[in-house]
């Protein structure tokens, strides 16, 4: 049996690993699909599809993952909401199950045949990507007990502190359209 778990992962953080753990300790396999992969360098989703991708993929592996039974893959956001399920199927490997908390997936997903599970989180008022960007923006080195080792690693490499800086206070401003 195959899982999916799907998200931004503006950035990967501890509660995603938990629920990565989570699925592979009640699935074969493991798919994770970065979504919004259009979208980078602005505030809500600063880091890119590839950048994402590769915190993904490393924090996995640091954690002891089985990497031969994890798939990572970047997707673009689905404009026409009725066909979602349909496209998540022809751009992703075959999956069984998705996990996930949000309503409107099981809504969606649901209502095209998808056995959707809710999955049990880690604190999400502490592991929340929203808040640990602020905190990378803010110059706070709380964030880093938030985030698994190799995306920490990332993130120093990408100077996301700097970035995050930048899109926070330029007069830009651009959005996701």
């Amino acid at each position: 049996m195959r899982g999916l778990m799907m998200g931004r992962f503006q950035p990967f953080h501890l509660g995603h690993l938990s629920l990565a753990e989570q699925i592979l300790s009640e699935c074969d396999e493991l798919v994770v699909a970065v979504t919004s992969a259009q979208f980078n360098y602005i505030e809500k989703d600063p880091f890119t599809a590839g950048e994402r991708v590769e915190m993904i993929h490393d924090s996995l592996a640091e954690s002891g993952a089985d990497m031969s039974v994890c798939y990572v893959s970047a997707i673009d956001n689905q404009f026409n909401i009725a066909t979602w399920g349909s496209y998540l199927r022809a751009v992703l490997p075959a999956f069984d199950r998705v996990y996930s908390g949000n309503d409107y997936v099981h809504m969606l997903l649901g209502d095209a045949g998808t056995q959707v599970i809710r999955p049990v989180f880690l604190d999400r008022g502490v592991y929340n990507a929203t808040a640990i960007r602020k905190m990378i923006a803010a110059g706070s080195t709380e964030w880093s007990s938030l985030v698994p080792d190799a995306t920490h690693r990332i993130l120093k490499r990408i100077n996301a502190e700097s970035r995050l800086v930048t899109i926070m206070k330029s007069d830009t401003r651009p959005v996701e359209h």
